[in-house]
């Protein structure tokens, strides 16, 4: 049985957001700073579709570093 992934993207804006709170654009960095994948990242900058449960978990740690 296939499985429908809820995909998405973020705007240019948010992303832009986000990479000035990273302290560093590497493996490590994006892993510790949003816990997700260097590939995953690099979707999101270009503008390609991701697991919306990768954002989702982007959005709540960028949530806990600005508060």
């Amino acid at each position: 049985m296939a499985r429908i992934l809820n995909m998405a993207t973020i705007s240019p804006e948010e992303f832009s957001r986000l990479r000035r709170a990273l302290p560093t654009v590497t493996q490590e960095g994006v892993m510790q700073t949003y816990r997700i994948s260097q590939h995953s990242w690099y979707k999101l900058r270009d503008g390609k579709p991701v697991k919306q449960s990768v954002i989702d978990r982007m959005r709540a740690r960028y949530a806990e570093l600005t508060q």
